[in-house]
């Protein structure tokens, strides 16, 4: 028995002794590089390109069978700049022979330097590399080609018997230019380092790279580090520790990845760390605008938890914190060839005043430019996304404020399906409710709208306080809408818009305007008294409201109402937004008396209307009283009782002075009293 193990362990190192002395012989005997000719004959017969070799192809032997080679170039495609497409400085690969005895395998330390390669797109579509990539019609790779499993009592490599000492990339440059599109992407100093792989033990990584685009023009310089596990065996791939940093971004996470009865799927998380978005935005050469809030954008950070498949996603949760606010969402998308999207998001509170550009007044002599009508006519937009579209989301804020004004749980839905977009916001505002419904229909040529809504109990008074940040109008406010078009371009909306509307107001003041005052004050002024002090009260009137019907930018009101306890007012009229004409017509009636002022003039006015005129553009519309309704109201009025106690007045003084009656005192005469009558009307 021993002799057999022993003429057994003797042939089997004769048999190493000759594999050996075969390599040996191979290294010392065989030059390689007495080969270089035929392996550029045989590039140039099968790519019609040029191989240059600028460098040794070397042999090693022990411990490692390596392979090492200097510098190589491969030429351009035909058709394309006499340039280089490909070049490395060396490239190095090595197998250690003793663990292949046991059937494992050990590879070196595997380092390629100085990689360059030059991709180029030219005007007509075609790429440098489509004649590498392309499969020859002669040569179809079809099942049968592919390598099979072994049948029962063959072997198969273990993972766990495979490992590699490392991988080494180093000063790598790939430049990627588009003819088509006049633009250039490069890939720069490119070094990537892995650690010692063995099976499905983890190993270390860390590449870095710099970036740069011309259109737009940006230059990042990302830094990649993390752990990697692959487990061919469970057909998983996880990434550890994973950290990315770049233009001051830190961001970590993991990422997993299997496949499954054929089926891959992945999940992971990312963070964000705090960041500055201003310094960030700043970096892409974007200036921001002056800010009330010198703090906003100061702080910005995010976190987020996915999954997914090769035809879904899902976005687990979401949470995004700038400044002071918070959203936190999530989301799937199901069927990449149809998508179907749904999204939920929340945002505590949101305050757009912090990042609205600050008010600057305009430089002196500086002028609003003015349109032109030379310019061309809006197109409708393209909605053919809108028209694949498949979405449910819906957004829900808490408070929101805008230009200094506030509104509170918002709720916003939008549903898109079969071509059709629909919104349904809601939301709190001044003690009032706002609901509405807007509809999109993209399906025909020129898409079809609708919208309705209602807007009740608003108190106006804190609405305006807040947004002009002074008294201006009290009230109730309440409006109703409910219209329809077709069209998204201004001129098209003007010209089909039609439906109805209607508001109103209820006890209600203009604030810090006295009518009744000013009424007393003209009338003082004529009567040669003097005016009331600088106390003004407010104008109460009891209702506002009107309503409206529109048929193609054709608007009609013919039931203006306000009423008061001095003042009533009824209007009708129409405007047309097509032909940008307005023509209203509103009669004022003074149907109540003035506390202070004798009641006798306020009588011959009382209850006669006095119509206001509201006609021309819709633009620039001439505001006045009707002429001929004031030539009625002085003869039916007559105001008989202002015009004898002005003219007693007058006679009284002129009995006095009987010297003040001449020729030019007559005219000076005359003059005052038209001064008089022109402050009055």
């Amino acid at each position: 028995m021993k002799k057999t193990v022993k003429i057994i362990l003797a042939a089997c190192a004769a048999v190493v002794s000759l594999c050996l002395a075969a390599i040996l012989v191979v290294t010392v005997v065989i030059d390689p590089n007495e080969y270089k000719d035929e392996i550029i004959q045989l590039v140039r017969q099968k790519t019609e390109r040029e191989l240059t070799f600028e460098g040794d192809i070397g042999l090693n032997f022990y411990p490692y069978i390596g392979f090492k080679v200097g510098a190589v170039a491969l030429g351009n495609a035909p058709g394309f700049p006499d340039l280089e497409m490909a070049r490395i400085n060396n490239a190095e690969v090595s197998l250690r022979l003793i663990p292949l005895l046991s059937g494992k395998v050990s590879v070196g330390k595997v380092i390629l330097d100085g990689l360059s390669l030059h991709l180029v797109k030219n005007s007509q579509g075609i790429s440098n590399w489509d004649d590498l990539t392309g499969v020859s019609k002669e040569a179809d790779i079809t099942s049968t080609d592919l390598p099979t499993a072994p049948e029962n009592g063959g072997s198969v490599l273990n993972f766990e018997d495979i490992s590699v000492q490392g991988v080494e990339i180093t000063d790598a440059n790939l430049l990627y230019t588009d003819l088509q599109k006049d633009s250039e992407t490069s890939i720069g100093n490119l070094n990537l380092r892995l650690g010692a792989i063995h099976g499905s033990s983890s190993f270390p990584f860390d590449l870095g790279f710099e970036f740069k685009l011309d259109q737009p023009n940006i230059t990042l310089q990302p830094q990649i580090t993390g752990n990697i596990q692959l487990n061919p065996v469970a057909k998983t791939v996880a990434i550890e520790n994973l950290a990315l940093s770049v233009l001051d971004l830190s961001l970590t996470g993991q990422v997993h990845a299997e496949v499954q009865s054929g089926a891959p799927s992945f999940y992971g998380t990312i963070q964000l760390a705090n960041t500055s978005l201003r310094e960030l935005i700043t970096k892409f050469g974007v200036n921001i605008p002056d800010m009330p809030d010198s703090d906003a954008l100061k702080r910005f950070s995010a976190e987020i938890e996915f999954n997914g498949t090769d035809n879904s996603a899902e976005l687990k949760a979401l949470t995004i914190k700038l400044d002071d606010s918070t959203l936190t969402a999530n989301g799937k998308i199901v069927d990449f060839a149809t998508p179907q999207i749904s999204i939920t998001a929340l945002v505590d509170a949101f305050d757009a005043d912090r990042y609205l550009p600050s008010q600057t007044k305009p430089e002196s002599g500086n002028k609003p430019e003015q349109e032109t009508d030379s310019a061309q006519p809006a197109k409708e937009p393209n909605l053919e996304a809108l028209r694949n579209l498949a979405m449910d989301a819906q957004l829900k804020i808490g408070s929101f404020k805008v230009k200094n004004i506030q509104a509170t749980n918002i709720l916003i839905n939008v549903d898109a399906h079969d071509g059709v977009l629909s919104v349904a916001p809601s939301l709190n505002l001044y003690d009032g409710k706002f609901e509405a419904h807007t509809r999109l229909d993209t399906n025909s040529e020129t898409p079809l709208w609708s919208g309705s809504g209602t807007l009740q109990e608003l108190d106006t008074r804190s609405l305006l306080q807040d947004l002009l940040g002074k008294d201006v109008i009290s009230g109730t406010a309440s409006v109703e809408y409910n219209l329809f078009g077709s069209g998204l371009t201004p001129d098209g909306i003007k010209k089909t818009v039609s439906g109805t509307a209607a508001f109103a107001v209820t006890e209600g003041a203009v604030l810090g305007v006295d009518i009744a005052k000013m009424i007393r004050d003209s009338w003082n002024k004529i009567m040669g008294a003097d005016e009331e002090g600088d106390e003004t009260g407010n104008f109460d009137f009891s209702r506002l409201e009107a309503s409206a019907t529109l048929k193609n930018g054709h608007i009609s009101n013919n039931d203006l109402l306000f009423d008061s306890p001095l003042v009533e007012s009824i209007g009708a009229g129409w405007a047309d937004l097509p032909d940008n004409k307005i023509d209203y017509k509103a009669m004022v009636t003074v149907v109540g008396s003035l506390e202070g002022l004798e009641g006798e003039i306020l009588d011959t006015v009382k209850d006669i209307p006095l119509p206001l005129r509201v006609k021309g553009k819709l633009n620039e519309p001439s505001i006045g009283l009707d002429e001929e309704a004031i030539a009625q109201l002085l003869v039916t009025a007559g105001i008989s009782v202002g015009l004898d106690t002005l003219a007693d007045s007058l006679l009284g003084e002129m009995d006095e002075d009987k010297s003040y009656v001449d020729e030019a005192g007559a005219d000076d005469s005359d003059d005052d009293s038209d001064d008089l009558f022109g402050d009055l009307f």
